[in-house]
């Protein structure tokens, strides 16, 4: 993703959007490809965990450049700069900083999270028993170390989950 930039064409599309009852404002915003995607960036009264949510910390575009992708535009963010290592229960080779996406759909990201310690079943298939995450609801705190399967809990009406790995 690239950062925010009104010399690069990038937009505030909205001054006053709300994310969980937060303050903020939607973007249009670039992939590494140049597609444009929207965002939400915090309002300036907006402080910690509160300034992101799943998307915005998984896939690392609030650390980088302060904001955090919407859910409808994940799939072509995740189609552009990452890798499908598959569903949770084929995935192989799982390794930290890997992202699990919960699908609804096939185009609707229900919530996404961060591995920190992956641990795999003998058939080579992630463990989600024994999986440590980083993960946070909305604009909630964040959580680092869950039990990929209490997380799993959360998001029970999830069709699916995936993995992910960043295109180096």
């Amino acid at each position: 993703m690239q950062p925010f930039d009104l010399t690069s064409g990038d937009q505030i599309l909205n001054q006053n959007a709300l994310a969980n009852n937060a303050s903020g404002m939607n973007l249009s915003v670039r992939t590494d490809l140049g597609t444009r995607v929207e965002a939400w960036r915090p309002g300036p009264g907006v402080t910690g965990d509160e300034r992101f949510f799943c998307h915005g910390y998984a896939l690392g575009t609030f650390g980088a450049h302060m904001y955090t992708v919407w859910g409808r535009f994940l799939p072509q963010v995740l189609a552009e700069e990452y890798e499908a290592l598959g569903r949770v229960d084929i995935a192989r080779n799982v390794a930290a900083r890997d992202v699990l996406v919960w699908w609804l759909g096939a185009t609707d990201a229900y919530h996404s999270a961060v591995v920190e310690q992956p641990v795999t079943l003998p058939t080579g298939a992630l463990d989600l028993a024994q999986t440590r995450v980083s993960s946070k609801t909305g604009t909630g705190p964040l959580w680092v170390g869950l039990l990929a399967d209490d997380v799993k809990q959360q998001y029970r009406s999830a069709a699916y989950i995936e993995v992910y790995r960043r295109h180096p």
